[in-house]
């Protein structure tokens, strides 16, 4: 078995409502949730859970086994009350960047742009070459993603980012230091853009990299609502003490009990786990 702290990563996506009396789940992926549908595939995704819920349907992506260091799961939700933020000059305070590790990525990237799935944000050509490590690109489902080639190290593979307001940088980087048991490892260029403050845990591996701008200011969080922002992003995250960090975050949906939280912490939306609980 396998911990459930896991790479596992969503987006909300816009769709429209049933009509009345259609059946919900038949009802087939078109538009953008058909082309991110494609682009997982691409990257050798397929589904293994569907839900399907008054507010919108889930389509869950998994890749290779539980155990397998770069094993990635994509939450692909749809919101009928969705709709597309406003554009911004610079990132947005909690905006996140999600890793997405394959041992054959540069053939992986020129597929999807063959297949119009994706708009390079750093560049494509150095990345095909091998000039470049990995590339930066938005995704059809509105979110943003780095491609790189597989590690056989979990928290090479288990990276995200998140934009972070060089003011709070300090406090944050403690919340998830005394809350998820990472330690700073040092800082990257981040495509020029800003500077990545890396927060590493080895075991179970992941990566939490608070991004800052480098110039300008950082753009405001638009809002905390996972239902109405087309793009809003969340992700799992493993606690050593799940009880602690509910205490120090706020609730984003109703506890039901399970094993996963949904919380509100500082400015990201988190599956929280308890670390040595069992897939």
């Amino acid at each position: 078995m396998a911990d459930m702290s896991i790479a596992h990563f969503g987006t909300t996506l816009i769709e429209s409502p049933p009509s009345e009396g259609e059946d919900q789940a038949a009802i087939p992926m078109t538009g953008d949730l058909g082309r991110t549908d494609e682009f997982l595939r691409i990257l050798g995704a397929e589904i293994y859970i569907k839900n399907m819920y008054p507010f919108g349907r889930q389509f869950i992506y998994k890749r290779g086994e539980f155990t397998d260091p770069d094993y990635f799961e994509k939450d692909t939700f749809t919101s009928y009350t969705a709709v597309p933020l406003p554009e911004t000059d610079t990132p947005r305070v909690g905006e996140t960047i999600f890793r997405l590790p394959h041992h054959d990525a540069r053939q992986i990237a020129v597929s999807l742009m063959d297949g119009g799935l994706i708009k390079p944000l750093s560049s494509y050509d150095d990345f095909v070459n091998g000039a470049a490590n990995a590339l930066f690109f938005m995704g059809p489902d509105g979110q943003q993603y780095e491609l790189t080639e597989s590690s056989q190290v979990r928290h090479e593979n288990h990276r995200v980012y998140i934009w972070t307001d060089a003011d709070d940088l300090a406090s944050h980087r403690q919340g998830y230091e005394k809350n998820f048991d990472l330690t700073l490892e040092g800082t990257e260029d981040f495509y020029g853009m800003g500077t990545a403050h890396l927060l590493v845990r080895k075991d179970p591996g992941v990566t939490v990299a608070l991004l800052t701008l480098n110039e300008g200011a950082i753009s405001p969080k638009h809002s905390f609502d996972i239902f109405k922002d087309a793009g809003y992003s969340h992700f799992r995250l493993g606690a050593p003490d799940k009880s602690r960090v509910i205490g120090n975050a706020e609730e984003a949906f109703p506890d039901g009990g399970g094993p996963v939280a949904f919380v509100h912490f500082q400015n990201s939306y988190l599956e929280l786990v308890q670390i040595g609980t069992e897939i």
